[in-house]
């Protein structure tokens, strides 16, 4: 079980890195990727998808994010397996809305991340 001051770290180091990808979104950038996306179908924000976008440029990985970065059901779900032993090396932030106990009416939302596996790490069934 984490620590109050693990996961206040943690959340901490998402909300950076997704602060990072808004920051790196450029006008023309946005344009491309809502084109991207609309094209694909993708159900993603455009800073989700520049979050992801970074990961693969910095590990030199080929490929579009969520088309070629899936987790690992969303490669079950296309009719690929990910390779025994292979390890998530890139991750994607959903925003998830929480309540505060004290005073229901209050929400906030936290940063929650899950594992995204490359193609190059999948088989097909």
């Amino acid at each position: 079980m984490k620590t109050e001051l693990e996961k206040k770290a943690y959340f901490k180091s998402l909300r950076d890195r997704w602060n990072l990808a808004k920051q790196k979104l450029a006008a023309g950038d946005i344009k491309l990727i809502e084109a991207i996306i609309s094209t694909h179908g993708l159900n993603v924000s455009n800073n989700g998808f520049m979050f992801v976008k970074m990961q693969l440029d910095d590990q030199k990985l080929s490929g579009l994010p969520y088309l070629d970065a899936k987790t690992y059901r969303g490669w079950l779900e296309n009719g690929f397996r990910v390779i025994k032993g292979e390890k998530s090396t890139l991750d994607g932030i959903t925003w998830i809305t929480c309540n505060k106990k004290t005073d229901p009416e209050k929400s906030f939302m936290i940063p929650k991340g899950y594992h995204l596996f490359h193609r190059s790490q999948v088989a097909a069934l």
